[in-house]
């Protein structure tokens, strides 16, 4: 089988290569970089190709994607981000025998049937199936009017990292005392993730509780810049904005919170739950479905503060209970969302898809 792989994640990419699949893989000159590059092993039968552009409507990466099907040949593509997915449908217009086209689909919104730029994506009859992030994100799709059977949940996989500090040392550079609780929340800061709400249950907390609370990423909500400045909890409050190492850095934390008001499944969480951090997470879209309450963490009801405060006072008194709620959380993460796991859900994906009519 030729897959033409349209912004895949770098891990997925090498475990098919390791499937000895024909392939091509095409990434965006931003993100391209030596951790998505195959090893030389793998050439010529499996390549890696920069594709850059911005929009769904973008004539130089639909024609690069034209090309690219008309010189290589694939079976099948699978567009990793909506963009692509438009390029692709784009590409293959009008041809007599076009490859499969598959999606991903990675957040919960219910695609709207109103919005021209959905029906050149997701909505889009040409595409064969739809790669799900979560059950959460599959009931979204098929409450937008997509049929059942085309969208399968295969979850997002973990990502290789660098770790160029130990978790010591990552504490001495936040300043963090050994005897003290580490909560932390990672991902770009804006309202929808929910930063506000945590805030508000840790001003809760009884003084004496020894924790701190590190916020990493860039914060684009400024709202929550300013709760941060005039909260009674500030000195106890790291900022440290988007960390290129942000994945080694979590493993300095001793709990992880994602309160988010709408999520298909956190990257961050994943990658917590891999790296062995006990999660505290909202009941919104997928989180659930990783974190199992009082299997694999702590789930509260979205919004609620009180209850993430008691999450939160639990956990940070209990570090045998915070330890088996980590222990199980990397188990159940590395079954529904290791590379191999994951790699083969789309295989499996791919050769139903390959299977089905062409839709026109």
């Amino acid at each position: 089988m030729r897959l033409l792989l349209l912004h895949c994640p770098a891990p997925i990419v090498r475990e098919l290569s390791k499937r000895d699949f024909e392939l091509v893989s095409c990434n965006s000159s931003k993100s391209f970089n030596t951790h998505d590059q195959l090893p030389l092993e793998f050439s010529p039968r499996q390549r890696t190709i920069n594709l850059s552009g911005r929009k769904k409507i973008c004539r130089p990466a639909i024609r690069s994607v034209r090309e690219l099907v008309d010189s290589f040949r694939p079976d099948l593509v699978h567009a990793f981000v909506p963009d692509s997915l438009a390029w692709s449908l784009f590409a293959t217009w009008g041809m007599k025998n076009p490859p499969k086209i598959v999606s991903f689909r990675g957040i919960s919104r219910i695609p709207n049937r109103w919005d021209p730029s959905d029906w050149i994506s997701y909505l889009s009859s040409r595409v064969s199936l739809h790669a799900c992030e979560s059950q959460a994100v599959r009931n979204a799709m098929i409450h937008g009017g997509i049929p059942p059977e085309r969208c399968v949940v295969t979850y997002n996989t973990m990502w290789e990292y660098e770790s160029p500090k130990t978790r010591e040392q990552w504490r001495a550079q936040w300043g963090v005392a050994n005897h003290e609780v580490l909560l932390g929340t990672v991902g770009t800061i804006r309202h929808v993730k929910g930063t506000d709400l945590l805030i508000r249950a840790a001003e809760k907390l009884p003084a004496s509780l020894p924790w701190r609370l590190i916020i990493m990423g860039a914060i684009v909500d400024q709202s929550i810049s300013s709760q941060i400045a005039s909260s009674p909890i500030r000195s106890r409050i790291i900022i440290t904005g988007e960390e290129k190492f942000a994945v080694s850095a979590m493993q300095a934390m001793d709990l992880f919170v994602m309160p988010s008001r709408s999520e298909g499944l956190c990257r961050a969480l994943i990658e917590a739950c891999s790296v062995g951090l006990c999660p505290i997470v909202s009941d919104a879209g997928g989180m659930k479905e990783l974190v199992r309450h009082q299997f694999d963490g702590w789930v509260f009801e979205r919004e609620n503060t009180e209850e993430l405060t008691d999450a939160l006072s639990t956990l940070i008194q209990d570090p045998q209970l915070r330890e088996s709620f980590a222990q199980s959380a990397r188990r159940h993460a590395t079954g529904l969302c290791g590379k191999e796991q994951v790699t083969d859900r789309l295989i499996e994906m791919y050769n139903t898809a390959i299977q089905s009519p062409n839709r026109r």
